[in-house]
């Protein structure tokens, strides 16, 4: 069981990113149909990244004290009641309470498995693992879009599906339970010791956080303002999951001979690239916009998947807690951020919103690499 235990966390990965991925996209549609503006959704679904921020320092502390099996109990089943009591709210507080919720027990569920993934993991399979880890995750939102596909979008079945595949998490991890490692601890997480240590991938996840947070909340509302029918834009949200989940593993692996930092570096600048051309594009030919989502979604996987391989292996055994709840921290940072300001540019300036400020935080990031990189060259 133990030899199998990491492929069916990876499983239990995808059902909770799938789950997601439905609200991800049933959640932004529901507001719209309500009268909420872009920038409110964008507030609102940010609040489910805003709780894993406020509680970051004592998500360690609860999972030790309560136990595994106990955390993954609690957080599945809320996971499951909230998105149950979100299908019948039309309040923006009822949103706005239950999203931040979800986002706690959610998050909560992706660091236990992060970090028992991290903690079982060892050797040439290790990469391995994390890249089909992170893959996964990608998978589960790309899987959506296919997922709903068949049902009423607007109706209540998106939310029971959802709340149907978090109770089927729940079973699947049970499964493992037996072969759970020691989660070590501190009193606190040491997020400041760690982001000290490694700015450089700490702040790679805040960009890829700001991606991945951000497109796939606004790609599917993006689409549609530029012309294409409900079910194509679902497509532009497929194809740049479906890249994070087959490139992303391929970066991933090639993270075995090539240095981990020159490969972030160059997944950043494509992603620049990606997002300049996409506004282009997809006036011109829907085809060539799905290749740059899938070419920028293999990047932005690639990106988190090399994160956490230096996270494993940069810090020793009883930082695994601390180091990964801080990476999927300013991972949430930065969807936070992004879910803000693409939403309001998205109203200020209409849709290319969306690209202009991936562009700008991108550049930011390369900035900061640059400055780091030519301090090391003089001292």
């Amino acid at each position: 069981m133990r030899k199998i235990a990491p492929f069916i966390l990876v499983l239990a990965a995808f059902g909770i990113q799938l789950s997601s991925g439905i609200n991800y996209i049933t959640f932004p549609l529901i507001l719209q149909s309500q009268g909420v503006n872009n920038s409110m959704i964008g507030l609102i679904m940010s609040c489910d990244i805003f709780a894993l921020i406020v509680f970051s320092q004592r998500i360690s502390v609860v999972v030790k004290k309560l136990g595994v099996l106990n955390s993954i109990i609690i957080c599945s089943v809320v996971r499951s009641v909230v998105v149950y009591f979100l299908s019948a709210n039309h309040m923006v507080i009822g949103w706005v309470l239950g999203m931040f919720a979800y986002g706690l027990m959610t998050n909560a569920l992706l660091v236990i498995v992060q970090t028992w993934l991290n903690l079982m993991s060892a050797g040439k399979i290790k990469g391995l693992i994390m890249g089909l880890f992170s893959s996964c995750l990608s998978l589960g939102i790309a899987m959506a879009p296919i997922a709903i596909r068949f049902i009423d979008m607007t109706s209540q079945q998106p939310f029971y599906l959802s709340s149907v595949i978090s109770l089927l998490v729940l079973v699947v991890m049970i499964s493992v339970i037996s072969t759970r490692p020691s989660f070590h601890s501190d009193k606190k997480a040491r997020i400041v010791f760690v982001f000290k240590h490694s700015k450089i991938i700490m702040l790679s996840a805040v960009v890829g956080g700001f991606c991945f947070f951000g497109l796939p909340s606004f790609l599917t509302i993006y689409g549609i303002k530029n012309g294409l029918s409900p079910e194509n834009a679902a497509l532009l949200l497929t194809m740049f999951m479906l890249g994070s989940v087959t490139l992303g593993l391929l970066v991933s692996t090639l993270s075995a001979f090539i240095n981990h930092y020159q490969l972030i570096f160059v997944c950043v600048c494509l992603s620049v690239v990606c997002a300049s051309f996409l506004s282009l594009s997809i006036y011109a030919n829907l085809g060539v916009a799905l290749g740059l989502l899938y070419l920028w979604g293999g990047c932005m996987g690639g990106i988190y998947a090399l994160g956490l391989n230096v996270v494993g292996e940069q810090f020793r055994r009883e930082d695994q807690m601390s180091a990964n709840m801080t990476y999927t921290m300013m991972d949430a940072i930065g969807g936070v951020i992004g879910l803000c300001i693409i939403g309001t540019s998205m109203d200020w300036v209409g849709s290319e919103g969306l690209s202009y400020t991936i562009v700008v935080a991108s550049m930011l990031y390369l900035i900061f690499v640059f400055r780091q990189l030519a301090q090391r060259f003089t001292y």
